[in-house]
């Protein structure tokens, strides 16, 4: 059931009164007359004006766009770290491929090798680097092959030296049949190399030295005429470089060791012409 407001009710009391001919209620509101009470709007007044936000500092200009040349430089890839670190090499490989182009004198091995050394050491001073000649007399064109035809001979007058020689009263220590000049001090003096001369070389110094000099320096051809001598005593495997090597055989018996050797010794003696037979 819907509840009928009150102001409702009076209303219609005092409509139905007023139309009897009596007087409406006095606490019946006038027809018309709205029945909410009249309210006054109650003047309020103006809202006090809030303080203004503090402005806010204008930002940094936008950046100005960069120019062509700039904006390329930016947007090109950038070299990785690692191609770095290749590059950081470049020098090193560099210098390894250079060293592989160059070329390397083979290491001689044998009394050939050792020779060179012992040459340049003790020999080179007198008879020129590549024995040209100097104070002492040339090794160099053949010359040495002409003066001693027999490797004995010329060991023999390297160990003793020039002075036992004249000591001696042996005035040709190689070839007779070679010029007086190559068998005598004409060109100074020869000094001792074997070390009971006063010298300061082994046997297989003395011997690794004379093979330089007939093969290195003179030329001597270790596959034709002088096959022979090489394998007996200049090749790697020679029994004669073995042999003083070893200290098996020395100056004093290498003729009793290998055969068809004329004796060597340590003292003057002299020396065999090319075509003399031991």
């Amino acid at each position: 059931m819907t509840e009928i407001p009150e102001h409702l009710l009076k209303r219609s009391k005092a409509a139905k009164a007023k139309a009897e001919g009596g007087e409406a209620p006095a606490d019946a509101p006038a027809a018309g007359s709205s029945s909410a009470p009249a309210t006054v709007a109650a003047a309020t007044p103006a809202a006090a004006a809030k303080p203004a936000a503090p402005a806010k500092p204008a930002g940094p200009p936008p950046p100005k766009p960069d120019i062509p040349v700039v904006a390329a430089a930016k947007a090109r890839k950038r070299i990785p770290f690692w191609a770095m670190a290749t590059l950081s090499l470049l020098p090193l490989w560099t210098f390894m491929y250079v060293r592989g182009l160059t070329f390397k004198e083979p290491k001689v091995s044998g009394p050939l090798g050792e020779g060179a050394e012992v040459y340049t050491a003790n020999c080179s001073s007198c008879h020129g680097g590549n024995g040209e000649g100097g104070v002492g007399y040339a090794f160099s064109g053949g010359e040495v092959l002409k003066t001693f035809p027999h490797i004995e001979d010329q060991l023999r007058f390297v160990y003793a030296g020039s002075v036992a020689y004249g000591n001696a009263g042996i005035a040709v220590y190689g070839n007779p049949e070679r010029s007086p000049l190559h068998n005598t001090l004409a060109k100074g003096q020869m000094p001792a190399q074997g070390p009971t001369a006063g010298g300061g070389l082994t046997e297989a110094q003395i011997l690794a030295v004379v093979c330089h000099e007939r093969y290195t320096l003179g030329g001597a051809d270790p596959t034709a005429d002088y096959l022979e001598e090489y394998e007996k005593w200049c090749s790697p495997e020679a029994p004669a470089w073995v042999g003083f090597e070893d200290g098996s055989i020395t100056f004093d018996n290498v003729a009793d060791q290998l055969e068809g050797t004329f004796v060597v010794g340590t003292k003057p003696a002299p020396g065999h012409a090319p075509d003399a037979e031991p």
